[in-house]
């Protein structure tokens, strides 16, 4: 029997979130098993088969700006708006899916009182974002996909208790084989232009999320010598560049790219930073790890988990802790070949769809 299976991820097209690539991959990898009928649920893109746009105001509109000035923030918005657009689609196409798969807790929500309310009989697979134990979620999910471990072991036996499904499962990652434009060839030249004969760390996310813990770096790199350039790939408000840029002259970039150009973007860096202090899994580590680049991580649990490298983690709490990181492993002859070889490895054997697939599809059916 074919099961129908929706995944939805609401800023798709216009969003270069990780939550939205990992959408992506998952509905494209699903879509070729044979006992599975996948459609992607979407706020913006083509409609073709099987996907299905339900379009709203976007994060940057003025309306969403103000309202996330009230409350919350911009995104938040966003997914309100989208849940309107996604609640009349589920009324309106009663019985169509079997399972419906979301990472953002504002869908979760309104699926499950949705589904309380009107009696409608699909399943809510819930990828959880964050790091969070309120056990709301298992209130409205019927299976748990959690990334985090410590999330997983505060609520796995509580899921258990009330008959809900719950498994650990990483996410996984798989290189997009697309042909560049001369945009973005031009792109990736300006980035090993930038790079010249220095040492790059990259940085992915936003700048100005507080769990991000950017101001760290910006406090740690005025310690560095010439000889070091950082490279940014997420969202950075102009004024903020603007500041790093008087920083550290000739020394910052930034870019905002798609996900399929973003791949190409870490092979030409030496390491990969993420000095985030509450991540719930971090996709673009495992990214890095593909591209056989070294990680700089903060030391938690959950770094030493994803990275299998409690060597790649350091306190990013502490004043001077990544100068002298870097200065040791700078130190170190052959340490950026040898620890991206070893992050490759690991990749391959924890972090592969073929390795994963097996969990995915029984969360999903």
């Amino acid at each position: 029997m074919t099961e129908r299976i929706a995944i939805v991820a609401f800023g798709m097209e216009h969003c270069k979130r990780g939550v939205e690539a990992h959408a992506s991959m998952l509905f494209d990898k699903l879509s070729l098993e044979p006992n599975l009928d996948v459609f992607r649920i979407k706020g913006s893109g083509p409609r073709h088969a099987n996907h299905v746009k339900l379009s709203v105001l976007k994060r940057d509109s003025l309306v969403n700006r103000f309202l996330g000035k009230i409350r919350g923030y911009n995104i938040y918005w966003e997914q309100v708006f989208f849940m309107v657009r996604l609640g009349l689609h589920l009324l309106s196409k009663k019985g169509r899916y079997d399972a419906v798969y979301t990472q953002e807790y504002v869908h979760l929500v309104g699926m499950g009182k949705l589904k309380s309310w009107f009696n409608l009989k699909y399943r809510i697979v819930y990828c959880e974002g964050f790091v969070i134990s309120r056990p709301t979620r298992l209130k409205y999910a019927d299976s748990l996909q959690e990334i985090n471990k410590k999330n997983y072991a505060e609520l796995s036996e509580q899921a258990a208790n009330q008959g809900k499904k719950m498994k650990l499962i990483p996410h996984f990652y798989e290189r997009q084989a697309i042909e560049l434009n001369a945009q973005e060839k031009e792109v990736l030249r300006s980035v090993e232009e930038f790079k010249a004969d220095r040492k790059v760390l990259f940085f992915v996310g936003s700048t100005e999320r507080p769990e991000k813990n950017f101001s760290y770096i910006w406090e740690e790199i005025k310690e560095l010598d010439s000889s070091w350039a950082l490279l940014i790939c997420g969202e950075c408000p102009a004024a903020t560049f603007r500041k790093l840029e008087a920083d550290f002259p000739n020394r910052v970039k930034h870019l905002y790219v798609p996900h399929y150009l973003m791949e190409e973007i870490y092979t030409r860096c030496d390491f990969f930073l993420l000095p985030a202090l509450d991540e719930p899994f971090g996709i673009s580590i495992i990214e890095a790890m593909y591209a056989s680049i070294p990680l700089i991580l903060h030391d938690t649990a959950h770094s030493r988990w994803v990275s299998n490298d409690q060597s790649q983690c350091i306190d990013m709490t502490a004043k001077g802790s990544l100068k002298k990181h870097l200065t040791h492993i700078s130190d170190v002859p052959q340490y950026v070949l040898e620890k991206g070889k070893a992050n490759r490895a690991y990749f391959d054997k924890s972090y592969t769809w073929e390795h994963l697939r097996t969990d995915y599809i029984d969360i999903v059916s």
